[in-house]
């Protein structure tokens, strides 16, 4: 299954922001989804939101869209995990707003 990938400016600001090889990893998991639907390690954070991990810490917070889309919410790590959760859970909720 393919996937489009929709990128929200809170998700494009938190990814400049991560090193040139971070940032090459990320788009490469990325693309595993789009092309191929392989998400790999993932954890549903229930109310539509869902998580993407690395062994390192790192997370990307999402929500499935319908018809194979997926919205990259916003990134972070493990030790602020919880106000990442609650920023990305905001962010799903203005969007999801917007997309009415």
């Amino acid at each position: 299954m393919r996937y489009r990938i929709i990128k929200t400016p809170e998700y494009e600001e938190w990814l400049a922001e991560e090193t040139l090889k971070s940032q090459v990893q990320i788009e490469k998991r990325i693309s595993n989804i789009e092309m191929d639907g392989h998400f790999g390690t993932i954890k549903d954070l229930e109310d539509e939101l869902w998580e993407l991990k690395w062994v390192g810490g790192r997370r990307i917070y999402y929500a499935y869209i319908p018809v194979a889309k997926i919205v990259l919410l916003l990134g972070g790590n493990k030790n602020g995990q919880s106000n990442d959760i609650k920023k990305a859970r905001k962010i799903l909720r203005e969007y999801t707003k917007d997309e009415n």
